[in-house]
């Protein structure tokens, strides 16, 4: 089994994490430091640990979908000691979050021990659709909306199409709306927000792929 494979099923990262981890040096097999990406291990003969502490497959995997508030960052730990993800959900079993979100968004977060779930769920080759909710503010909401409806919208770094649009509500210099992506790009809808001239105000995920937020309020999470 490849290294980074066996982290992932004992819950302690994603496949990519786990990556990371070995490059990092915090990754030993039989005492010894390993760095190469693609090593491979037996589970059932080779002593694996991370940072000293023995690691063991996990057996039971957890998913849990969480309600990120703003504020709140989508990692394990923060250095500048701000709220995370994982302050809201049980200590045990360790899971992990598949993704990020800004820190500014609210929303859906996954939160599993299952690392190749969250691999599926994160890699650009599955093309997991993601939908958000947008609420935002323009001098012209009209040809906003105009100009997210064509068929190409141009960013710095290559064009984007949206999967989905559809018209919430529009005002005077206000208009909210659903978009659904598949793309992974930095601060995406954000950016295509920007490119035609909307600020946005509120932007709350509320699927991802197959799961959705259903009606968890901010902070809140479930077991599924």
């Amino acid at each position: 089994m490849r290294l980074n494979k066996f982290l992932a099923s004992c819950g302690v990262s994603s496949r990519r994490g786990a990556d990371e981890l070995i490059t990092a040096g915090k990754v030993q097999i039989n005492g010894k430091t390993v760095r190469e990406l693609g090593t491979k291990v037996d589970p059932d003969k080779d002593k694996v640990t991370l940072d000293g502490q023995r690691l063991e497959s996990s057996a039971k995997k957890v998913i849990y979908l969480f309600n990120k508030p703003k504020g709140v960052v989508t990692t394990a730990d923060d250095p500048e000691g701000r709220k995370t993800v994982l302050d809201f959900v049980p200590n045990t079993p360790r899971v992990f979050p598949c993704g990020r979100l800004d820190y500014d968004t609210m929303g859906l977060v996954i939160l599993t021990n299952d690392g190749n779930l969250c691999y599926q769920l994160t890699h650009p080759k599955f093309e997991h659709q993601k939908e958000y909710i947008v609420e935002g503010t323009t001098k012209t909401p009209k040809a906003a909306l105009t100009e997210l409806e064509q068929d190409k919208i141009i960013l710095k770094d290559g064009p984007v199409t949206l999967d989905e649009l559809k018209l919430i509500k529009m005002k005077k210099d206000t208009l909210s709306f659903l978009v659904t992506i598949h793309e992974g790009r930095n601060h995406l809808v954000r950016r295509i927000c920007a490119a035609v001239g909307i600020e946005v105000v509120n932007l709350t995920r509320i699927r991802v792929g197959q799961y959705e937020l259903g009606d968890l309020k901010p902070g809140e999470y479930k077991q599924i």
